[in-house]
């Protein structure tokens, strides 16, 4: 009677160590798949924000700039438009 109670009991340990060993791969497989997406999309992030160095360097160029300002209707500095203003001495204030 005390053989088939502990049979018994060392037959449920070893199903419940048997299910936690299959979980824990299951987890651990599910976790490692992840990583690898993580890992693509972080690489990937790198490339586009490369891409997006590379593309604001050259949208800033001043020819770029100027172009696009006269696009939008910029003139350029006439220095007949130009007011000059002559601000007080910032030492005389102190």
């Amino acid at each position: 009677m005390i053989r088939r109670g502990l049979l018994l009991v060392v037959s449920v340990l070893l199903f419940a160590a048997a299910l936690s060993l299959v979980t824990a791969q299951h987890r651990s497989r599910s976790l490692f798949i992840d990583l690898e997406r993580s890992q693509g999309d972080a690489k990937r992030l790198d490339v586009e924000f490369e891409r997006l160095r590379i593309e604001q360097a050259r949208l800033s160029q001043p020819s770029n700039v100027e172009t696009e300002a006269r696009k939008i209707g910029l003139k350029p500095i006439d220095s007949s438009r130009t007011v000059f203003l002559n601000l007080p001495n910032q030492e005389s204030k102190k």
